[in-house]
């Protein structure tokens, strides 16, 4: 099974997580969740739209569009090789499959992104908005959510990973990549973000 798709299964979706009224076009969708300390960022993926605070978006045909809270257009073509196209920042990103490994390489709203995914570990950086954020996600808790830390614009932070079993029937490994760099790229803000200097990407 592939690396991308062995982090994820079994993975479940925090029932606390929902603070509103799912949109109609969302409503009996999936959560993704990402927490950074006491703080979450969700988004609704019910195809073909993916809905959160930060985006809204449309998936079809290996193309995905919409727009970018506060920033702009997303149009982003997706296969198996890699996703390009604006998110809105330039997105050029390079997909690599091993036997126990899914790698995401170049970049993302025109900033580097480098994700290394294997059924053990997600490792990696990308931009966070207010600076580059570094995860190391080496855990899997009994509930089968990801966990480990986070750095983007302060101390580090327990951070978690919750992704449902039932969107990898429904999305496939690049398309979900895509809106991993999408969730991953708005985290959520712990209290202490902002005090201390960001994660310098080298």
């Amino acid at each position: 099974m592939r690396a991308l798709r062995r982090l994820l299964i079994g993975v479940i979706v925090c029932a606390g997580c929902k603070t509103m009224e799912p949109l109609p076009e969302v409503r009996g969708g999936i959560e993704i969740g990402l927490r950074r300390g006491a703080a979450w960022t969700t988004m609704t993926v019910k195809p073909p739209y993916i809905i959160g605070p930060s985006a809204s978006l449309k998936l079809s045909k290996g193309v995905m569009t919409g727009s970018s809270i506060g920033r702009g257009v997303v149009r982003i073509e997706i296969n198996r090789e890699g996703a390009l196209g604006q998110g809105p920042g330039r997105v050029d990103v390079d997909f690599e499959e091993g036997p126990d490994e899914y790698k995401i390489d170049g970049v993302w709203n025109s900033a580097p992104v480098h994700l290394s995914i294997t059924s053990s570990m997600l490792k990696g950086s990308i931009n966070g908005g207010t600076g580059f954020c570094q995860y190391t996600l080496d855990k899997t808790l009994p509930d089968g959510a990801r966990a480990g830390f986070s750095i983007c614009s302060g101390l580090p932070e327990e951070t978690r990973l919750e992704i449902p079993n039932t969107i990898l029937s429904w999305l496939t490994p690049p398309e979900l990549a895509v809106i991993l760099m999408q969730l991953m790229s708005a985290p959520p803000h712990t209290a202490l973000e902002g005090q201390f200097g960001g994660f310098n990407q080298r």
